[in-house]
């Protein structure tokens, strides 16, 4: 997780609405203090979303939160997480764009000049995110890229097509899930970041 987690579930926060039903399955998470369910992560040594894992066993619920940005094949996560859910279960998974306060570089993604963003240790990179275009009319999205232009970006998509190596669609995400969205900008120094909370059913 990260610093601003107080932002994001808090009282309002975009995690805040998440409802989990049934047997949840909590990827990324090494514990429970958010959400109820079982834990896969890296840390735990029993779940590695590059891998090619399988759950225990068949869930009504999976949260991903903060995580899936680590994915290389974000379509084959979302397929996995498919495969991993009961008929007309629940799927939570976020997306993250902007600095995430390890490195002095600003970044709208992830591999800029040459420098990659990892997390915890340097094999860990962050790969992907979620995009379409219709992102640009959302108000906090407009905010954003507004905000980044004092980094020297002149255009959010652009940055998002040239520094994410690999992205996510929405009907990428469709093919599997009827689904809605909700963005929260947060600026917890004066670099700003966006995140992207998909709610999905399965089909």
């Amino acid at each position: 997780m990260g610093i601003s987690d107080y932002i994001l579930y808090g009282a309002g926060g975009l995690y805040s609405g998440i409802t989990p039903e049934g047997r949840t399955a909590l990827l990324g998470f090494s514990n429970t203090t958010k959400f109820a369910g079982d834990c896969y992560d890296l840390q735990l040594n029993n779940w590695d979303i590059n891998s090619d894992w399988e759950l225990r066993q068949e869930y009504d619920t999976i949260i991903c939160l903060r995580c899936a940005y680590f994915a290389k094949d974000p379509q084959s996560f979302i397929k996995k997480c498919y495969n991993s859910l009961s008929a007309n279960g629940k799927l939570y998974v976020d997306w993250g764009l902007g600095d995430h306060w390890r490195f002095n570089n600003f970044k709208v993604g992830w591999l800029k000049d040459g420098e990659q963003e990892f997390a915890y240790d340097y094999n860990n990179h962050l790969w992907s995110t979620i995009w379409d275009d219709s992102l640009l009319n959302v108000p906090a999205i407009k905010e954003f890229e507004k905000e980044i232009k004092s980094h020297g970006y002149d255009s959010l998509k652009k940055a998002v097509l040239e520094e994410v190596p690999s992205i996510l669609s929405f009907n990428d995400l469709g093919q599997y899930f009827d689904f809605n969205y909700s963005v929260q900008k947060i600026n917890t120094t004066d670099k700003p970041q966006i995140y992207i909370l998909t709610a999905g059913v399965k089909k």
